[in-house]
């Protein structure tokens, strides 16, 4: 710790010393935001600066503004017909140019009856189908929120109806929303569904240890947390939806940067001096050993590596439209051999090992072409791929240490999607979206369990093969006046594995009332099939080998409704609150009335194995309010306070109602920062964030201590299922930044400090055998992150 603020102290003295007026150009696009048609004669002001700097669109919609001194700057974007926009909190930075795409709303009022408001876009999501449950979020965000570690999950955290229970949250970034299991989430890039872009995932799961996804390559995305558009399929409970930005086509640029999650380095610019096309890569390699070094270790024993690498390019045409190649992919493997001395062994869990391997990648071809002034064509074709595998084992002392095969897995999963969109704006008023998805899938699935009674392996899950999907939307927007803005549409769903199919029916509106007040509610159906691989689960007790009795289940469902209140004290200050109501039904439960499961508590497939044969006779509920009071970044601080109150509960085979895991009833955020510039000409800056969360903590079932004691092993109450809390889980994050602003080069050095009081919340009680009496898994203790960051 004194070594890292010694070096924090070292970049403060020398920027001090050696600092200099900095300045940098802004660049960008401006176009309509539902047509894309590139909007000539805009104009663009950045506030407060003297002489006033500005520029005005090209007639391809394209602005430069030269020499803005760096630092933070707010863009008033207006154009006549069109809402005036304001932009805030944009950092300009010595190292690298500005670049935006800006996308301005049509006013649906004359000219010459009224003069537009202006309005403050830093939370608004981009998708004009999105009404409520949904915000934008910027990539600075996954950097400034104290330990969100530049990943977008963590980030999302932060947010009210995201809570940190239910799963390993201080080490995972499992996300979830509103009681649901983390399973429903959907993660989108570039307008099309891709695997779990998370290292370190579990099979069917949406989180991961640590993101594949880099703030280098990100651009502004959204987040959703219920009754989403009828664009989106295959998701119960959230939604990210990821843009990748365009690499710089006019200059090339470049960063490298060094912690102790990884080492990464990216690049960008232009094909060449002629076009406009431009390349953008990124690759990272991990660094977590350095961790074991300095004695902190928060993997264990574990010994975990990763890489990954996100790229896109950008390639305009005259006339064809606009072609764009991305791709994202990742391994990382973990491994841990016990030692060969039982004598150091302090419970059963430290003669088994395991090695464990994964690999995901998806590459895509995106076009996008104008039909006319008022439509455009997106498709996007991608294809990807999952692999699995892994090796557990015992060490078994009285015969030598000899190795005892626990289970054998292996899965590979390859996806082909097709996703084509088309985007009509009849007037100011009127604009809809028609859309079709196709999916296959081929996939060869193996797992093998240690079967007691056999003292072998037994085979729980074999099967290759290949399925379909196909999905197809329609969704429509009227806005009858400036305030008032109503969604409609409509989501068909095709499971060619089980032959099931769902509509699903979405509406939202939103009102503005005089005041800077705001209503909105929505109502819509959404389903999402489970992972493939739980449809061929053949290895539940009784059951004939090959037989597999999930092989027909529907799809899970979900009805949701909210209303929500909103009210803007000023340009920077917000209110809003959220009441909602899911009902959830056809759930997966098991048909024996002795068991009390249900998929809604699931995490990956890897809690489904050995269970017994399922049945949609499951019901669930989610029901709370979610309240957010917000000061976007200015006069050099910012504060997010976020409360969630809330219940979860599902319903087994018998009938009777019980909590979810999930279901922590309350979490509370405080989220803050300030920045101070510093140096001689105010260049460079100083940055503080802090992080408090509490929250009622993770759901546990009563442990039967005199039966435990007596078998030898955990027995639960069973008449208790998930009635206790575990207790309150709270946690404090600290960040501190410092950026160097020099001649185009940029230094940036942060360090994160998650749990920063080495507060140990309880993961998990079980009983322990050697000491005959409960003992206790923790959530991770004091975690600090180093970084350092330079772009030129």
């Amino acid at each position: 710790m004194k070594q890292c603020l010694f070096l924090l102290y070292g970049c403060l003295l020398s920027g001090a010393l050696f600092a200099q007026e900095q300045t940098q150009s802004i660049r960008g696009t401006i176009v309509d935001k539902e047509s894309q048609l590139p909007l000539a004669g805009a104009n663009v002001l950045v506030e407060k600066t003297i002489p006033l700097l500005g520029s005005s669109t090209e007639e391809d919609g394209t602005f430069e503004i030269l020499d803005v001194p760096v630092g933070r700057h707010t863009l008033v974007v207006s154009y006549l017909g069109y809402q005036p926009l304001t932009l805030a909190n944009q950092l300009v930075i010595s190292g690298k140019q500005l670049v935006l795409e800006i996308e301005l709303e049509e006013s649906t009022i004359a000219m010459e009856e009224v003069v537009v408001r202006g309005r403050e876009d830093e939370v608004t999501a981009m998708n004009e189908m999105a009404l409520v449950s949904a915000r934008a979020f910027s990539v600075e965000e996954t950097a400034r929120y104290a330990a969100s570690f530049h990943d977008p999950a963590r980030m999302a955290r932060n947010y009210a109806g995201v809570s940190a229970t239910g799963g390993d949250s201080d080490l995972f970034n499992e996300i979830i929303v509103r009681g649901n299991s983390p399973r429903g989430v959907l993660w989108r890039m570039e307008g099309i569904e891709i695997p779990n872009p998370n290292h370190f995932g579990s099979l069917g799961n949406t989180g991961g240890g640590i993101s594949m996804l880099s703030s280098s390559t990100l651009s502004n995305s959204d987040f959703y947390t219920g009754a989403f558009p009828a664009e989106f399929g295959n998701a119960s409970s959230g939604v990210f939806d990821l843009n990748l930005r365009k690499g710089n086509d006019q200059r090339r640029e470049y960063a490298f940067m060094i912690g102790l999650l990884g080492i990464e380095a990216a690049a960008e610019g232009p094909f060449s001096t002629e076009g406009r096309g431009s390349y953008l890569v990124n690759v990272r390699y991990s660094t977590l050993s350095a961790l074991s070094a300095l004695g902190l270790n928060p993997a264990g024993d574990v010994l975990p590596a990763y890489g990954d690498l996100s790229f896109k390019l950008h390639i305009p045409t005259q006339g064809f439209g606009q072609f764009s190649v991305f791709g994202l992919g990742g391994f990382n493997d973990a491994y841990f051999e016990p030692e060969r001395d039982s004598t150091v062994w302090f419970d059963s869990e430290d003669r088994e090992g395991f090695v464990e391997t994964q690999k995901t990648g998806v590459i895509g071809l995106s076009h996008k072409i104008l039909l006319g002034a008022n439509s455009y064509l997106q498709t996007v074709a991608a294809a990807s791929t999952e692999e699995y595998d892994g090796d557990g084992y015992t060490l078994v002392p009285s015969e030598g240490y000899r190795r005892q095969q626990e289970y054998l897995d292996a899965f590979n999963d390859r996806t082909f999607r097709l996703s084509s969109t088309y985007h009509r704006k009849i007037d100011a008023r009127n604009s809809y979206k028609l859309g079709a998805i196709a999916t296959h899938r081929s996939f060869d699935f193996s797992s093998r369990y240690l079967d007691d009674d056999l003292g072998s392996l037994r085979t729980y899950l074999q099967q290759d093969g290949s399925s379909q999907q196909f999905q197809a939307f329609g969704q429509y927007r009227w806005r009858p006046s400036e305030r008032l803005t109503l969604t409609g549409g409509v989501h068909y769903n095709y499971f060619g594995l089980t032959g099931d199919w769902t509509l699903e029916p979405r509406a939202a509106a939103k009102l503005e009332l005089p005041g800077q007040n705001t209503i909105s509610a929505a109502v819509g159906l959404h389903s999402k099939p489970e992972h493939p691989s739980f449809y061929f689960i053949e290895g539940a007790d009784g059951a004939e080998p090959g037989d597999q009795p999930n092989a027909h289940l529907d799809f899970t469902k979900s009805f949701h409704a909210v209303l929500g209140y909103g009210h803007r004290f000023n340009t920077h200050l917000r209110i809003h609150a959220e009441l909602y109501y899911q009902h959830l039904y056809d759930v997966p439960v098991e048909r024996d009335p002795a068991e009390i499961t249900s998929m809604l508590n699931v995490l990956s497939i890897w809690d489904l194995l050995g269970t017994g044969a399922a049945i949609n006779s499951g019901r669930g509920r989610n029901l709370g309010l979610d309240l957010t009071i917000e000061k976007s970044f200015s006069h050099n601080y910012y504060f997010l306070v976020t409360t969630s109150l809330y219940d979860s509960q599902f319903r087994a085979i018998n009938g009777s109602w019980y909590n979810t895991r999930f279901n922590s009833r309350y979490q509370c955020n405080f989220i803050g920062g300030r920045e101070w510039k510093l140096g001689r000409s105010d260049d460079n800056i100083l940055g503080f964030n802090l992080k408090a969360i509490v929250n009622g903590g993770e759901r546990t079932t009563p442990i039967d201590l005199a039966q435990s004691r007596e078998r030898g092993y955990t027995v639960y109450q069973s008449d208790r299922t998930l009635e206790a809390l575990a207790g309150t889980y709270y946690r404090f994050d600290l960040g501190m930044s410092y950026t160097i602003n020099r001649p185009k080069m940029t230094h940036s050095v942060r360090l994160d400090i998650q749990n920063v009081t080495n507060r140990l919340n309880i993961f998990d009680t079980y009983y322990s055998q050697a000491s005959m009496n409960l003992a206790h898994e923790y959530h991770t203790g004091l975690f600090p992150v180093l970084s350092y960051r330079v772009e030129f």
